[in-house]
């Protein structure tokens, strides 16, 4: 195996969850992606995410994207006339104990009578999230967080007023991390993809680190996996 490349482990996995910002930016004269949001790149993340929503013709997202993929920007792109994108805000769930898309494919029975081994086309594909979390008090009990995604959350602050926050089970996006670069020359690797939580376990054991289990599915659009390799200094 080459030194250079890199073998993903465990310890590297993280889930983050997003919502859109209500407004579309697009092209306006030669200002960056910066400049248009009022946005720097994420310390944690060294990109903005945007999620794409219309595509000009000489568009500066790269060919094969589509509306409602995500273009992990650097923010020193200048969009094209007729590029339009919104701006996915998120919000670190905690670092997994362990997540899981499993993708399957259904197969269809298409053999005939005079066929001597059986024929099949393929069907449609499947995904299934499994997710296990460390609940963090700060994060994890947030409104409109993954806890209150399936019940109704109240959380009293330090100066004694009361958030009672009853969240509907809406889609949300999901950056779920197969290795997060911990250093400048290694890579982020994560699956982008919206999706509703549902199936929710909490619970509590004594001398354990408590933990959130949740179950997913696909909405809207199908999951893409991105790796990002560290970007040479100009």
């Amino acid at each position: 195996m080459d030194k250079n490349h890199k073998v993903l482990i465990g310890d590297d996995s993280m889930i983050f969850t997003g919502d859109l910002s209500e407004t579309d930016f697009e092209s306006d004269a030669d200002k960056t992606i910066s400049e248009i949001t009022s946005l720097q790149p994420l310390s944690y993340m060294g990109h903005i995410m945007c999620v794409i929503t219309a595509i000009g013709a000489n568009t500066i997202f790269p060919k094969g994207l589509n509306k409602g993929d995500l273009f992990p920007a650097t923010g020193t792109e200048v969009p094209a006339p007729g590029d339009k994108f919104r701006v996915l805000n998120l919000t670190h769930i905690a670092d997994a104990s362990s997540w899981s898309l499993a993708i399957t494919q259904g197969e269809i029975d298409v053999t005939r009578l005079n066929d001597r081994f059986r024929k099949y086309r393929l069907g449609k594909k499947d995904a299934q999230l499994s997710l296990s979390s460390i609940f963090t008090i700060g994060e994890s009990d947030q409104p409109g967080g993954v806890i209150n995604r399936s019940m109704k959350l109240v959380k009293k602050e330090k100066d004694g007023t009361y958030i009672v926050s009853d969240e509907a089970n809406r889609a949300l996006y999901m950056l779920g991390f197969a290795n997060k670069a911990a250093l400048p020359e290694e890579t982020d690797a994560f699956v982008f993809a919206k999706i509703y939580l549902y199936n929710a376990r909490l619970g509590g054991q004594s001398g354990s680190a408590q933990s959130y289990d949740a179950s997913g599915r696909l909405t809207g659009m199908d999951p893409v996996f991105y790796s990002l390799e560290a970007q040479e200094a100009a």
